[in-house]
């Protein structure tokens, strides 16, 4: 059972016992037997303390009977104490608080009682004051302390949505930042590449120039608009909805063409994939090529679709290569990165070396 269940529970049995206990108060002061009166009076005080929380002020009026007649003071006593703690004006409680004070007061015993006993006049008084200042004083510092605390906890509201706004807002100068380094300097370059490219491509009179050159100015074009995409994507709000195109099963055959190597592609394309899980295959595909291209240039590369019950594996197999690896700057977590991305679709990633030399790259993820 949860703690906000408890909570109702625990008032209605501490109301229950308070009306028990302010009806044993009546009881105590009379002498037995009770007359039919004071047997009601003892009734309407425990029933009043029974809804003190929903009417705290018609409680304090229906319990005055109990110290004003009776001589009980429990019952009136905590109703002043709800009172205090209810929203009540602070003028209200206070006159509360008089009456209270004065019924104690003026219901003392008959036989002692008198203006010329100042002895006694002044322990009433004292007593009096008690009576009514205290339960008054009590449900104050209670309330005042709920207040305290409800204003703590909306400043630490406020405190944590500044702070959440304030991450949000470095992260996107960051975004910002990281959007004109690529676009001012990564795509200059890239751009560079394409055109130097497309020269050559034109000069050139050596059919294989010309070939490569061509492959060159094609994978320049095709990085310069993922440049683009990641601009774009950088730059947009961080809850941006549609940042698209992204890329897909149906363009792996470009892919594959683009990446100017021997690829064989066995078995079906990937699917009933979720748009994730085709960006993952895609990118898997796209990372495992790079790494061949970069140390093993010119290897033959096998890439294997299966459909297994509700799983989809890709494998990119690439042989030992026979030409020394390209030196190229590599930032060492591109596998890293694909494996947290199947991770999050449920999915994982292996890579290992192969007893030849070569290399294998696998995905595994669950279909939709």
């Amino acid at each position: 059972m949860s703690e906000l269940g408890d909570r109702p529970r625990v008032a209605i049995a501490v109301d229950v016992l308070l009306a028990a206990i302010g009806a044993f108060d009546v009881w105590c002061n009379r002498d037995l037997p009770l007359a039919p009166w004071e047997i009601g009076i003892a009734l309407l005080t425990g029933s009043a303390l029974l809804v003190r929380r929903r009417a705290p002020i018609v409680t304090f009026v229906l319990t005055l009977p109990a110290v004003m007649v009776i001589g009980a003071l429990l019952a009136p006593m905590t109703a002043l104490y709800t009172v205090a703690r209810s929203p009540a004006r602070r003028w209200v409680v206070a006159v509360f608080a008089v009456v209270l004070g004065l019924s104690c007061l003026f219901t003392s015993s008959e036989d002692r009682f008198g203006f010329g006993d100042l002895e006694f006049l002044l322990h009433q008084i004292l007593f009096a004051a008690l009576a009514g200042a205290g339960p008054a004083a009590l449900g104050w510092l209670v309330a005042i302390r709920q207040r305290l605390a409800a204003q703590m906890s909306e400043i630490d509201r406020v405190y944590a949505h500044d702070r959440r706004l304030q991450i949000a807002a470095a992260r996107e100068r960051e975004r910002a930042e990281l959007a004109s380094e690529m676009h001012d300097v990564v795509s200059h370059q890239v751009s560079l590449i394409a055109v130097q490219a497309g020269a050559l491509q034109m000069v050139s009179t050596d059919p294989d120039a010309r070939s490569t050159a061509e492959v060159i100015r094609k994978l320049s074009v095709h990085t310069l608009d993922e440049l683009r995409h990641m601009v774009k994507v950088l730059r947009a709000p961080a809850s941006a909805n549609d940042i698209s195109p992204q890329p897909t099963i149906e363009r792996l055959p470009e892919l594959l063409t683009a990446s100017a190597l021997p690829v064989e592609l066995i078995g079906p394309l990937p699917a009933n994939l979720s748009p994730a899980g085709e960006r993952a295959v895609y990118r898997t595909v796209q990372e495992a090529l790079t790494n061949v291209r970069k140390h093993a240039p010119g290897a033959a590369v096998t890439i294997t679709s299966a459909c297994v019950d509700r799983t989809v594996a890709v494998s990119i197999t690439n042989a030992a290569s026979t030409e020394p690896p390209v030196a190229l700057p590599s930032a060492g977590s591109g596998i890293h990165g694909l494996r947290q991305r199947a991770e999050l679709l449920g999915g994982t990633v292996l890579a290992q070396a192969l007893p030849d030399g070569g290399w294998t790259v696998r995905i595994q993820l669950p279909r939709s």
